[in-house]
């Protein structure tokens, strides 16, 4: 019997040889570069060059321009961007909801009704994918400042908390239940919206630490790399598919984060101010 064990060993040992070894990496590397780009280096050129036609048809670049046309310019958009901002602000006053404003200038996440800033939080960290950072600055402004209402949202926390209480016995047990109730164990904040105009924003904790379980994050892990695995695969799937993802990425304290998420009401409006 042992040496039948170790036969089999030897032939499973055997059949892992170097060469095949190297071949497998090899052909995974190889699968990895080219989903990157697939999905990554190709659709950022082709959006970009896209958008960049249409509202740029007879390719001027600003690097031809003097430095102070440049500098003028500048300045121009800022105005002309927050102008734009104040204009979708009191389209928002508008509404008897709560929304959401994310300054990137002054690095705030506000929350406002009517136009009335409700609660601010500091953002921390503030980051673009490859297709928003190399898209120019007056089309981000033009095109993905909003205000927008959410399509999809992906959340690691529940949006309204759920707390099981059991039926009392009698008054005296009865009276003892209008205390508060104790909120459940609270889990990692990490939230995505999906925006119209094809644009993500995410916000999320800007601890590294887990407060939660490592389940949960891992389950939240899961469903984040589905969402964006799903979109691209209906690229292929269909050319009338939404194109290229545009996503923001925010980060701010995490009870201010999971304040934030739970106050925002059902398919919010956000406004973006670059």
């Amino acid at each position: 019997m042992k040496n039948n064990l170790t036969m089999l060993f030897s032939k499973i040992k055997g059949s892992f040889t170097t060469k095949g070894v190297v071949i497998f990496v090899s052909v995974q590397l190889m699968a990895i570069i080219a989903a990157f780009i697939l999905f990554g280096i190709i659709p950022v050129g082709n959006e970009v060059s896209k958008i960049t036609k249409q509202f740029n048809p007879e390719g001027v670049s600003e690097n031809k321009l003097p430095q102070e046309k440049v500098a003028l310019l500048e300045r121009v958009r800022d105005r002309e961007h927050y102008e734009s901002v104040l204009k979708s602000a009191l389209l928002l006053s508008k509404t008897d909801s709560i929304s959401l404003l994310i300054d990137l200038k002054d690095s705030l996440a506000i929350l406002s009704l009517k136009g009335v800033s409700l609660f601010q939080s500091k953002i921390s960290e503030i980051e673009f994918n490859q297709g928003l950072k190399k898209l120019p600055v007056y089309l981000r402004d033009s095109l993905y400042s909003g205000p927008f209402p959410v399509k999809k949202e992906l959340a690691s926390i529940e949006k309204f908390p759920v707390v099981i209480k059991k039926a009392p016995k009698d008054t005296t047990e009865a009276s003892a239940d209008d205390a508060a109730p104790i909120l459940p164990i609270q889990n990692d904040v990490f939230v995505l919206f999906l925006l119209d105009n094809n644009l993500v924003i995410e916000i999320n904790q800007q601890e590294h630490d887990l407060a939660g379980s490592k389940r949960a994050y891992r389950n939240f892990k899961a469903n984040y790399s589905r969402f964006f695995r799903d979109h691209n695969f209906a690229l292929i799937k269909d050319k009338n598919a939404p194109s290229y993802l545009y996503r923001l990425k925010i980060f701010i304290p995490r009870e201010e984060a999971r304040s934030i998420y739970r106050a925002l009401p059902i398919k919010p409006y956000v406004l973006v101010r670059y």
